[in-house]
């Protein structure tokens, strides 16, 4: 269906101004779609915001004629003293076939909204061999201290990376399939991880991250510089009562979309807190260590940087257990690195004729 991401590296979609900018303050100026058979970017930009507000800009489109739910999604900021703000996120879906025109809106919510501009305005498609996978398997255990997790906290489990190799040109990584797993009994601790999708950028200046509640995935962009730390996804598990010392597995998949001799070093870590967001975009997560776009302490990539309704930091809310020590270790004490080579695997019947 239509509104099922998966990753690719698509041309990047330049940021065009869309007719005269409106008078008033707090408004998107411009969304931007370069769009294919299977995969597309969009663009979006705005300003004249308010610094320290927050903010979200939601966007959806879909195909005519309609092969399903329109692709949606949003990204929540909170506006710095430039008063702009612009970010360009990819995705995929499975190929279409046939002849297609494409409509949308992009919205500063609360705000203004404009329609989407689409390259090419329309697209003829015929049936697609599948993409190059270029995958490793990613798996790592870990033992939490001794110290039980009371019922109705939370454990924040996060994972990071840093990684070689990656082109001049930008690429994709992805993690899926992963799972969080007692060693003991053999159960996960969540039954659906979120996904990951990290796209180098050449026009990157820092890092961000947002969450997409459709595709269960978080969504990084980073600059081609990197970091040695860069979020690679997260969930909270609400406690019924651990045991101290219980020994976590956490595997998952890497892709690298094709692009051969990538490393990637990840490992992760495991911290409590007696309150705890659910709605994982106000986390405010750290998505880098040294690169966050307006984020320039020293807290590490996996910090939740956002506050509760009552304006009170979640990371106030860490105790020790798990793998964290409490205080001021919002991430819990990362484990082993675990290094993955993504190679390319052999497609049936791809091979000489």
């Amino acid at each position: 269906m239509f509104q099922r991401f998966r990753i690719a590296c698509g041309t990047i979609a330049g940021l065009v101004l869309l007719g005269a900018t409106p008078v008033f303050a707090n408004h998107v100026d411009s969304a931007n779609v370069t769009i294919t058979c299977d995969s597309f970017s969009i663009s979006l930009a705005a300003s004249e915001l308010s610094p320290g507000t927050k903010y979200e800009i939601a966007y959806q489109f879909e195909p005519s004629p309609s092969v399903g739910t329109p692709i949606v999604g949003s990204i929540p900021l909170t506006a710095t003293a430039s008063q702009v703000f612009d970010a360009t996120i990819w995705g995929s879906f499975a190929p279409l076939v046939g002849s297609y025109t494409f409509t949308g809106t992009a919205s500063l919510v609360g705000h203004n909204t404009i329609p989407i501009q689409f390259s090419p305005t329309s697209l003829t498609c015929g049936s697609q061999p599948p993409p190059p996978k270029t995958s490793g398997k990613g798996i790592d255990t870990e033992s939490f201290d001794g110290s039980s997790i009371g019922d109705g906290n939370f454990v924040w489990f996060n994972a990071n990376f840093s990684v070689t190799g990656i082109p001049k040109t930008g690429g994709v990584i992805t993690f899926t399939s992963s799972k969080i797993v007692d060693e003991a009994t053999g159960l996960p601790f969540m039954n659906a991880v979120p996904n990951a999708q990290i796209t180098f950028s050449p026009t990157a200046a820092c890092t961000t991250t947002t969450f997409s509640t459709m595709t269960n995935t978080w969504l990084t962009t980073v600059p081609m510089r990197g970091d040695d730390e860069i979020f690679l996804t997260g969930v909270p598990v609400p406690s019924a009562g651990l045991q101290g010392g219980t020994k976590v597995s956490w595997n998952g998949t890497f892709d690298t979309g094709g692009i051969p001799g990538i490393t990637i070093n990840w490992k992760w870590g495991a911290a409590v807190y007696t309150n705890f967001a659910t709605y994982l975009n106000a986390l405010q997560v750290k998505p880098g260590h040294t690169s966050a776009c307006g984020q320039d302490g020293s807290d590490q990539a996996g910090t939740p940087e956002g506050v509760n309704n009552q304006n009170q930091l979640w990371k106030q809310f860490v105790i020790g257990g798990a793998t964290g020590s409490g205080s001021s270790n919002a991430t819990g004490l990362w484990g082993n690195i675990n290094t993955v080579i993504p190679t390319t695997a052999v497609i049936p019947g791809s091979g000489p004729k």
